[in-house]
């Protein structure tokens, strides 16, 4: 079974659904006051996203990594992949979004997912 596009998404009993970002996977770690972005393949992005990297620094946490996709998003607020690398002049795009999905760690602790539940189901 394909994925179709739909004009909007729907809304039913038993559905549940999230949408998917066209972007680039990142995982930011902060240590401190120090901020290092990197790609799943591990090249280092941290100058090329210094909002990111500004918001990240900002978080109320002495260290921890965060897994997530970085996004940008058009007017009408749909992610646009090809526009992390270069934004075409004539459109209004938001600044680069890093979506967390995944805290990994957090002030030098690992972060089991059964501790992430209250019931502890995982």
């Amino acid at each position: 079974m394909h994925a179709t596009e739909l004009p909007k998404p729907f809304h039913g009993d038993g559905w549940v659904y999230e949408e998917k970002y066209d972007g680039g996977r990142m995982v930011a770690e902060k240590a401190g006051s120090r901020v290092m972005l990197t790609s799943r393949n591990g090249l280092d992005h941290t100058r090329r996203f210094p909002e990111l990297v500004k918001a990240v620094a900002e978080l109320d946490a002495s260290a921890c990594v965060l897994d997530g996709d970085v996004a940008t998003f058009d007017r009408q607020l749909i992610s646009r992949f090809e526009w992390l690398r270069k934004r075409p002049k004539e459109e209004i795009s938001t600044p680069p979004m890093l979506m967390g999905f995944d805290l990994l760690e957090l002030a030098g602790d690992d972060i089991p997912r059964d501790r992430l539940r209250s019931d502890g189901r995982g």
